[in-house]
């Protein structure tokens, strides 16, 4: 529908799917385990530079383990300044320096707010599955839309997008007996 709904039959009732949503909870949950299986990192072909302030080389030591256990190999080449030599493997696109000092500082920043290491890895996780999603407004073949089912399928859960979003919506057999009047008084007489 729209070429952005999946529309579904149940025994309960009718499934409304947001193919995006679905694919990035797809997206997100492979990348989840990719970087949970002692993660790759590939290695760049220059380095990048990264113009830090005060604040960030002063957490950048202190989050440096937790970088290096998901794959970004970086150094402080001086005092405001790093130089990433590698990323993660799960990085399947070619990484712009502004996107790579974002991901690479979202980390940093965690050590010095509410937020946890973790959280801030899950939240890069999240932003990675959502690029290559497929979007709204994009038709989907029979075959695509049984695959992308079936990996919805397997997830552990398949319900919210990364970002908190529905994937499905129900409505039950109820709700649209209810809505179209399918129990009003004197339906039984109306044959007659």
């Amino acid at each position: 529908m729209y070429d952005t709904y999946l529309l579904a039959a149940t025994d309960d009732g009718l499934v409304l799917i947001d193919q995006h949503a679905a694919d990035e909870r797809v997206n997100y949950e492979r990348l989840q385990t990719a970087l949970g299986e002692s993660p790759a990192t590939q290695t760049l072909a220059e380095p990048v530079s990264l113009e830090l302030t005060a604040r960030e080389a002063a957490l950048f030591e202190s989050v440096a383990d937790h970088l290096a256990a998901i794959g970004f190999r970086a150094e402080r080449v001086s005092d405001r300044e790093v130089a990433v030599t590698g990323v993660p493997a799960i990085f399947e696109t070619t990484l712009e320096p502004e996107f790579l000092r974002d991901a690479l500082l979202g980390v940093v920043e965690s050590a010095d707010g509410d937020a946890t290491v973790e959280a801030a890895i899950d939240e890069l996780l999240a932003d990675l599955a959502c690029h290559p999603s497929v979007t709204g407004n994009t038709s989907l073949t029979e075959g695509s839309v049984v695959d992308l089912l079936s990996a919805l399928d397997d997830c552990e859960n398949p319900y919210a997008c990364p970002h908190g979003r529905p994937v499905l919506i129900e409505i039950t057999r109820e709700e649209i007996t209810d809505r179209f009047e399918r129990d009003y008084p004197g339906h039984g007489r109306r044959a007659e």
